[in-house]
């Protein structure tokens, strides 16, 4: 069973209809969405399956932390709501060990992105959301993680 699949059922079982379609907003990727008659996830189609997989997570973490999709909310509120749902997928997909593991044979982000079956922006947001909460230590980051890995480096 592969990611879509696995957030698919998850999603399911909490009453959440998950659809993949062609989405007419540019820039959007995914939506999750909160009516009267239900919850129901959109996730655009023509993503990778490793994309896919991180929009789908990203949407699911707006159901479990409250950060719906709302109409006329202060961009403020709107970025904690993004950020909040973000981090529950960072989690949710991604553990610093799962990264460490997927790394043990290379540094190549790329490879490591595809064994983890994420994306490499998202791999890298893992990272740098790991750091911030001291569970992931810039030494043990190859230099091809790019940004994240200059970021980390202490100043000399």
């Amino acid at each position: 069973m592969d990611r879509i699949e696995e957030l698919t059922i998850e999603a399911g079982e909490r009453g959440i209809d998950v659809h993949e379609r062609e989405i007419p907003v540019p820039g959007m990727s995914a939506a999750y969405i909160k009516t009267e008659t239900g919850e129901h996830i959109i996730i655009r189609m023509d993503g990778t399956q490793a994309e896919r997989a991180c929009w789908l997570a990203e949407e699911l973490g707006h159901h479990y932390t409250g950060s719906d999709r709302r109409l006329h909310y202060n961009a403020a509120d709107d970025w904690r709501a993004e950020a909040k749902a973000r981090k529950w997928a960072h989690d949710r997909l991604l553990s610093p060990d799962a990264i460490r593991t997927a790394a043990r044979n290379t540094d190549d982000i790329y490879e490591i992105a595809f064994t983890l079956n994420v994306s490499v922006e998202f791999l890298r947001e893992s990272i740098d959301w790991y750091m911030a909460r001291g569970l992931w230590a810039p030494d043990v980051m190859p230099e091809e993680f790019g940004d994240a890995a200059e970021q980390a480096q202490p100043e000399e």
